[in-house]
């Protein structure tokens, strides 16, 4: 068992030796030790007992857990000793612990550390405490098998679910990780899973006159209101449904036209500011005017959102609009439909709203602004670090020519020809 001064560089490059897991003793910490499987996989472990009755106490793994830190492997290291010298047993107490943890313990421990943290944690642990919790959550993390896992992911491909398996699967995936990377489970569940459906990436597009049919419906569409106007602003705006859905009042100027979704409901963790048309400001101002109302016929507190929940505490849920939306399609002679075209979703509102915009001559890297795509606005060193201008006077030309076709198309108003050289730049 090798033993040497373990550093960053060393732990980066370290390898099995003669196609065998090793283990790399640390010099400075007694009894820390990197294990490198033949895969490559590396984790941390504090050894400790004599020889006949040596015990191994995985850490964590590299580089997740690192070397040094408050967190890292060698402090670990440390208070694992600091519990030996007083009489403990580290490694019998983590398995005593994991015999005692469920699956339910693990997703609620999962939610609570870690998915509570991301942009899209309340879709996380609502689908890992009904699709797992529910399922699997009294079988044991001692005896939990990738069997199990498979077991909740079926029941949801067999609902016909296809693509809230796959989100399934990354979650569980994601935890699976987690846990392990934590020491709350010894191996790799899911590793070697296949994702359970292949899925082909969505290209639908509403043609002029399916935008008008579905504008023309939404009013006599069963939901509400605020759903109506939530679909109205993503194909206005051409942004994403969970940032419409989640507006606050904070975050927008109706006097100035902007609204500024910050880099915490951004799906690329980056402020984003949205010009907003006058179709878009007159459909806000209409919500908040009604929010308003609301608040004062139930004497209560004038809500934080644009578009708040029944009760008005939070948000509507962006996941809650698309539902409103596949509860209105109805099938005839075979021919299923949604407000009177062909089926769709809230996000091929996105979609069509772009590919409307460069049809009328708005350039690609414009719209790329637009849709606060990293693709198109952050794509090189110099655009990430250097190049702080927001395209703010592009983004808005965009949008006011989309409004104004848009209109033009709900209105029947004829023709728009391209403006190519307004925003082509």
């Amino acid at each position: 068992m090798p033993t040497v001064e373990l550093t960053d560089k060393f732990c980066q490059s370290a390898r099995a030796v003669s196609g065998r897991k090793t283990d790399y003793f640390d010099t400075v910490v007694k009894g820390l030790a990197l294990r490198v499987s033949t895969g490559g996989a590396k984790s941390w472990y504090a050894v400790y007992g004599p020889p006949a009755k040596r015990q191994w106490l995985k850490l964590g793994t590299y580089p997740e857990t690192p070397l040094g830190s408050e967190k890292g492997a060698r402090q670990k290291a440390r208070d694992t000793r600091a519990k030996v010298g007083e009489g403990g047993d580290p490694a019998a107490d983590r398995k005593a612990q994991a015999a005692s943890q469920t699956a339910a313990d693990l997703v609620d421990n999962y939610i609570a550390r870690h998915a509570s943290t991301k942009r899209s944690g309340d879709e996380i642990a609502r689908r890992l405490r009904k699709n797992v919790k529910d399922v699997i959550g009294d079988v044991k993390l001692s005896v939990l098998h990738r069997r199990d896992i498979t077991k909740c992911i079926d029941a949801v491909k067999d609902r016909g679910a296809h693509v809230e398996a796959n989100r399934l699967f990354e979650d569980v995936r994601a935890m699976v990780r987690w846990a392990r990377g934590r020491g709350d489970l010894d191996t790799n569940l899911v590793e070697g899973m296949r994702k359970p459906t292949e899925t082909t990436e969505r290209d639908r597009v509403l043609s002029a006159d399916e935008i008008k049919t579905m504008w023309k419906a939404l009013p006599d569409a069963d939901m509400r209101e605020s759903t109506r106007r939530i679909l109205r602003l993503c194909l206005v705006t051409g942004q994403r449904v969970g940032e419409v859905a989640g507006m606050s009042r904070d975050e927008f100027d109706l006097t100035r036209g902007i609204w500024i979704i910050p880099a915490a409901r951004a799906k690329n963790k980056r402020e984003h500011m949205v010009p907003l048309s006058d179709m878009a400001i007159e459909i806000i101002a209409a919500q908040l005017a009604d929010a308003t109302a609301l608040a004062e016929r139930k004497d209560r507190q004038l809500p934080q959102f644009v578009f708040p929940a029944p009760g008005g505490r939070v948000a509507v849920s962006g996941a809650s609009v698309p539902k409103a939306v596949k509860r209105e399609e109805i099938t005839k002679r075979g021919v299923p439909t949604i407000m009177g075209v062909e089926p769709w979703t809230p996000h091929d509102l996105r979609r069509t709203a772009a590919t409307h915009m460069e049809e009328i001559g708005i350039s690609p890297f414009v719209i790329g602004h637009v849709l606060n795509h990293v693709s198109a606005t952050k794509a090189s060193i110099t655009s990430r670090v250097y190049a702080r201008y927001d395209y703010g006077r592009e983004k808005r030309e965009a949008l006011d020519l989309w409004a104004d076709r848009l209109a033009a198309i709900v209105e029947s108003r004829g023709h728009i020809v391209p403006l190519r050289k307004a925003v082509a730049q």
